[in-house]
């Protein structure tokens, strides 16, 4: 069986904060934070605490909300905690904020996991307007301040981001799989389409297609990079779970394989290759090609890393 790609994308980022981009009292904070759930990355916790506060432990809004994350406090009420150890539960307690944020953003996450549309985009929207404006709305409310909102916050996620890992501290293997599969960049989805050799015909609907699936590319990427010693099956799932090495988001390199998650924990449901800097090269869909997206467009879903080499 093979898995057709596809799957709404996701704001968000890589693992890792870009170093001085949040104060450094926060940094660790930031960092434990957005490890609380795989939805909610620690550039996202420093993207929102700018759109909330702009990181000012003692804010106040004119209508009641509190502290460096703005809890209103019947929420901080099922949220707030002692994080940090002193003896005292505060939304102006910068730690214990930061991570009532985390708690609140993946509670979120579970609330309105099931609506139509990018699940980042959604929490971001409950968190201001409050879940029940966006079970109501399924989606984000037509609110122009919630609207605004989410788009601030998903602006501010690059500029908090860890680009630094690139292909130059990547093995050379993991550099081989990304440039072979450069070399196919254009080249049309096809359904079944893809082997050793390169692109093939597709299969289904997809026949009489040149070209490539999401599992197909990866599988072509890691035979030619290994001189034809690594081969996979053809079957997104089983790339992702049962070759290579397990590898953990913040040790992420270039030629890495990542297996999506866009479907609740049912299963994988798309393959992509890490290029470095923020990158993914992958087969998306039929009726397009081979194309490098932003890593960010899934960083909603559930991810499962391999590395072959």
């Amino acid at each position: 069986m093979l898995l057709l790609s596809g799957g709404p994308p996701g704001p968000g980022s890589a693992a890792s904060l870009r170093p001085g981009s949040v104060p450094a009292a926060y940094q660790a904070w930031v960092s434990r934070a957005g490890r609380l759930c795989p939805q909610v990355t620690p550039p996202l916790i420093a993207a929102q605490v700018e759109a909330e506060s702009r990181w000012r432990p003692m804010a106040r809004s004119s209508v009641g909300a509190q502290g460096m994350a703005q809890f209103m406090p019947a929420t901080w009420a099922s949220y707030g905690r002692d994080a940090d150890g002193d003896g005292i539960t505060s939304p102006d307690d910068p730690e214990d904020a930061i991570m009532a944020m985390a708690r609140y953003d993946c509670a979120l996450v579970r609330t309105i996991a099931r609506l139509p549309g990018d699940l980042t985009s959604n929490m971001l929207a409950a968190y201001n307007a409050g879940p029940a404006a966006v079970l109501h709305h399924k989606g984000i409310p037509q609110y122009p301040e919630t609207q605004e909102y989410v788009r601030r916050v998903l602006a501010r996620v690059a500029h908090y981001t860890d680009t630094s890992i690139t292909a130059i501290s990547a093995t050379r293997f993991g550099a081989a799989v990304v440039a072979t599969a450069q070399r196919w960049l254009g080249t049309p989805y096809a359904w079944g389409g893809g082997g050793p050799g390169g692109p093939t015909r597709g299969i289904g609907r997809a026949t009489g297609i040149i070209g490539f699936d999401c599992s197909g590319l990866v599988l072509h990427a890691v035979w030619a990079a290994s001189g034809g010693r690594v081969q996979l099956p053809h079957l997104a799932a089983a790339q992702a779970t049962k070759y290579g090495t397990p590898v953990p988001r913040d040790q992420l390199l270039p030629g890495d394989v990542i297996g999506i998650d866009h479907r609740d924990g049912r299963g994988i449901s798309h393959i992509v290759i890490y290029m470095g800097r923020g990158q993914v090269i992958h087969a998306p869909r039929p009726g397009d090609v081979v194309r490098i997206a932003p890593l960010s467009a899934f960083t909603s879903a559930t991810w499962t890393i391999r590395r072959y080499a």
